[in-house]
């Protein structure tokens, strides 16, 4: 009997925690990752956008002096040249400086700094306009025109300066907070970025342990598996060796059995009928008058019972087969049974005996003993195939029926007869195919090489 290998019983339940564990901690570095990713990105996407409207509100304020001097230097033109087409300039910025003035006080903040230095430029603006009308309108600058024109646009440089300044101030400001976020997200995407490495390699780690936990097992699982089929071979070879010797030892019991009914029962059947014979030729036809109906009714009744001595022996240890061959057995079988069911049957059988062994011969006759009984019990068929050939160096016999079929793999564990044609098969190292389906028959092949040794032997 093989021996059972050793088994451990790993710690799986720990390795599970562990596992699940540093999987949930993963998880958890991976999300804060992606959270102090996205912060540090929008941060700066935000330090972006400052920066651009900061550029943008210093540019409309550089927009509004550059349209003022324009408009004076298109007016100093007219002046110096009576010719109108230098007040093209100072048309257009009249055009687009209330659009300039409305873009300024759309950029400033609702506080009381930003909405004095909006009205201090939008005065400026106008009484520079003013001035630049009334130039326009007289034809030549006032006496103190260009004094205040000068001390106007000063003013005005002065104010736009000090509220660039202001916007310059708050962008820088923003840009140091944003500098100071980025800076700070940083430190912590290096140290959710270092946390995750880590955990990569605790990862590596335990998954090196779970691979050589595995090889253990499943080297434990493959010598668990060669020892349940070392010891299933050998239940198995077993339990065929003693199957084998049931069968031997039934075949040798209905010999014997055979010889014991023909020898003593038969003889004393034999027996017993010549001497009722012998009483009834002797006695007075006058005295045998009266009891003729029971001397008549003994003789066919000690008939019936050689008959059926008879019938149990060939039974037993069917006396064709061991006189005559398989051939001329299968013939009486298959004759007698559709003699019997009243089934139509179809004989294919070679004209000459085979070359088996008793055995082979004996194994191949009692699977055509069950499936014929078989049939008349349970299939009610109305045509029956019985054929033996010989070709390729093999033995086959082949039974078919047009009967009721069944599922073979339903049959039920406490049906030997199917499980008995297998077996015999496997004897003589050959095989038995049933195949059957309800509603169309039944079809059974027992294939078995044409040179075997006796089951004696073997």
């Amino acid at each position: 009997m093989p021996e059972h290998p050793p088994t451990t019983e790993p710690r799986r339940s720990l390795g599970r925690h562990w596992r699940g564990l540093l999987l949930g901690l993963g998880a958890a570095l991976v999300t804060a990752l992606l959270v102090s990713s996205h912060w540090q990105a929008t941060a700066s996407l935000g330090a972006l956008r400052q920066l651009q409207l900061q550029a943008e509100r210093t540019g409309r304020l550089d927009s509004l002096l550059i349209q003022l001097v324009d408009a004076e230097s298109g007016v100093r033109g007219y002046l110096l040249s009576g010719e109108r087409a230098y007040l093209e300039p100072y048309l257009n910025s009249l055009a687009t400086l209330d659009y300039t003035l409305e873009d300024i006080r759309q950029d400033l903040a609702p506080t009381p700094e930003d909405q004095n230095a909006l009205a201090q430029i939008r005065g400026l603006v106008v009484l520079k306009k003013r001035l630049l009308a009334d130039a326009v309108s007289r034809g030549r600058p006032g006496p103190e025109g260009s004094a205040e024109g000068r001390r106007y646009m000063n003013d005005l440089r002065k104010a736009v300066t000090e509220h660039k300044g202001r916007i310059l101030a708050r962008g820088q400001r923003s840009l140091d907070a944003s500098i100071a976020h980025v800076d700070a997200t940083r430190w912590v995407v290096l140290i959710l970025a270092g946390g995750a490495l880590l955990l990569l390699v605790l990862l590596f780690v335990m998954g090196q342990r779970q691979l050589r936990l595995r090889e253990r097992i499943a080297d434990l699982l493959r010598r668990e598996n060669r020892w349940l089929d070392e010891l299933v071979q050998e239940r198995t070879a077993e339990l065929s060796e003693l199957a084998s010797y049931l069968t031997r030892t039934r075949e040798t019991e209905q010999a014997r059995l055979a010889r014991e009914l023909h020898d003593e029962l038969g003889a004393l059947l034999t027996a017993a009928r010549m001497d009722t014979a012998w009483l009834v030729r002797k006695l007075d036809p006058d005295a045998l008058a009266p009891h003729r109906e029971r001397f008549d009714r003994l003789l066919e009744t000690l008939d019936q019972g050689i008959s059926l001595k008879r019938r149990i022996i060939d039974d037993l240890q069917p006396p064709l087969l061991r006189e005559l061959g398989l051939v001329v057995a299968l013939r009486s079988l298959a004759e007698d049974f559709a003699e019997r069911s009243g089934a139509e049957l179809h004989l294919d059988l070679p004209k000459g005996d085979l070359p088996l062994s008793a055995e082979a011969a004996l194994a191949l006759y009692r699977i055509a003993q069950e499936a014929l009984t078989n049939i008349r019990r349970h299939a009610g068929a109305r045509t029956v195939t019985v054929a033996l050939s010989c070709k390729d160096e093999a033995v086959q016999l082949r039974i078919e029926d047009d009967g009721t079929g069944f599922v073979p793999a339903r049959v039920g564990r406490r049906h030997y007869g199917l499980a008995g044609m297998r077996h015999r098969m496997q004897m003589f190292s050959g095989v038995c195919e049933i195949d059957s389906r309800p509603g169309a028959g039944t079809r059974i092949r027992a294939r078995l090489p044409l040179v075997v040794e006796s089951a004696s032997v073997s």
